[in-house]
């Protein structure tokens, strides 16, 4: 069975936001002996007179052009496959708590998550990239701290509480269906062969062709599945070392898993070079104060929801509103801005009237920027090295919400005043990216 070293894992905070300014009736408006009911509507602001300070009110694309690579390709080829993977509540609602997100794009990274005598097996099945992600039925701040380490992290160095159920499932890709049939057979004895004498085979009920051991007495089991170009690898502990139990979540994780990466199947070289980097034109809405194109999974990206929800510690809160008001795609841009695509102008709008009920926070002026609400923040992110500034990962103080049309954005500024030009460069921007 794997080994219990743990270290620390990346950690990514959700940030919300906001006292909205309530929507005012106006009076019926007459004309030519008529009465019309309904309610005003104001005409939209001259973007041109908001005090948006240096920040770029213009799409992206005009002031930056997009460089294709290899690195990038990688990066937008991990950040399709974590739209793909399964969240807490796909697997069971009790699951409400997330405890890693990371891309991995090396066999070195693979080997955090999965057992040290892997790695070698990665390289010699030339491993392309892959994604991990493990959730819990119990926040972090229940756990019993971190443990140090460089090996084996299936739920990103955090010691489980003795209450709490959790599984990790890491996905990897390789070149070819062949390769990774190869690759799922060598992890999975790789695995078993850490404690050849005191592990046990073991078979699933439903994924039967999943090869799978525990180590009898302890509460967890490993699991290993080829899928086309992909191995699944999916980790489950208890808090007691029921097997039946064990069993049975794993058979869950792999029937929530498996149909999702249906959709989304491994990739060729080429494939990867072709992908898009600004699906739906999300990145050119998107506040993107840096001059430079810096794509990353997690800050610089587009998500569907799913993946989105990946980076952010408590997704059952956001889940329903995002689901209720059919945000379809979510971008982010390093130090800029977090925009979310809702079904409509409607569902925009109950979106943004509905991020309060996520966390409570003292409203704060909100400026001159319309449908724009700010908030000084209760518990501002924490300042970890490892991760990298975005608008739902930020150490500020102050956040601010705004609604233009479809979409809704969130900036952040440890000074108010910052957020607000912030705020009304997003607006300036999304009024200014309307048409095309």
């Amino acid at each position: 069975m794997r080994g219990t070293r743990r270290g620390y894992g990346r950690r990514l905070f959700g940030t919300a936001a906001l006292g909205l300014a309530a929507v005012a009736a106006m009076p019926a408006l007459t004309g030519c002996g008529h009465d019309v009911s309904g309610t005003a509507a104001a005409a939209e602001i001259d973007v041109r007179q908001l005090q948006v300070g240096n920040y770029p009110t213009d799409p992206l694309e005009i002031r930056t052009t997009y460089l294709r690579g290899w690195e990038n390709a990688k990066t937008l080829a991990v950040a399709r496959l974590a739209d793909s993977m399964v969240i807490g509540a796909d697997v069971d609602p009790m699951f409400a708590h997330t405890l890693l997100s990371r891309e991995l794009a090396s066999p070195s990274g693979a080997s955090m998550v999965l057992a040290d005598p892997v790695q070698p097996v990665l390289e010699q099945n030339q491993m392309v990239y892959g994604y991990s992600a493990a959730a819990s039925t119990e926040a972090r701040d229940t756990m019993q701290g971190f443990e140090v380490s460089h090996n084996f992290q299936p739920f990103g160095g955090v010691i489980l509480s003795p209450t709490a159920t959790s599984f990790n499932v890491t996905v990897i890709q390789f070149p070819d269906p062949q390769q990774a049939q190869a690759a799922g057979e060598a992890m999975e004895a790789a695995d078993f062969d850490v404690a050849p004498d005191q592990n046990a085979r073991v078979t699933l009920d439903r994924t039967t062709a999943a090869k799978a051991h525990w180590r009898p007495g302890v509460p967890s089991l490993a699991a290993t599945l080829s899928d086309g170009r992909y191995v699944v690898s999916v980790f489950v502990q208890t808090p007691t070392a029921d097997l039946n139990g064990l069993r049975s979540l794993a058979d869950k994780v792999f029937a929530a898993q498996l149909p999702l990466l249906d959709n989304a199947p491994g990739l060729s070289n080429t494939e990867m070079f072709r992908l898009d980097y600004d699906p739906d034109a999300m990145l050119r809405r998107t506040l993107h104060p840096a001059q430079y194109m810096s794509i990353a999974a997690d800050t610089e990206i587009t998500h569907t929801p799913r993946g989105y929800l990946h980076y952010i510690e408590a997704p059952e809160a956001w889940k329903p509103l995002l689901d209720a008001n059919g945000v379809d795609r979510i971008s982010t841009a390093a130090g800029g801005g977090l925009l979310f695509r809702a079904r409509d102008d409607k569902a925009a709008f109950a979106l943004w009237s509905g991020i309060p009920t996520v966390t409570t926070n003292s409203a704060e002026l909100a400026g001159t920027v319309p449908d724009t609400a700010c908030t000084r923040t209760a518990n501002p992110g924490v300042d970890y090295p490892w991760v990298a500034y975005s608008a739902w990962n930020h150490k500020d103080n102050y956040v601010c919400t705004l609604h233009y049309h479809r979409y809704v954005a969130q900036v952040a500024s440890d000074q108010l005043f910052d957020a607000q030009q912030k705020a009304a460069a997003q607006y300036a921007l999304l009024a200014n990216s309307q048409g095309f």
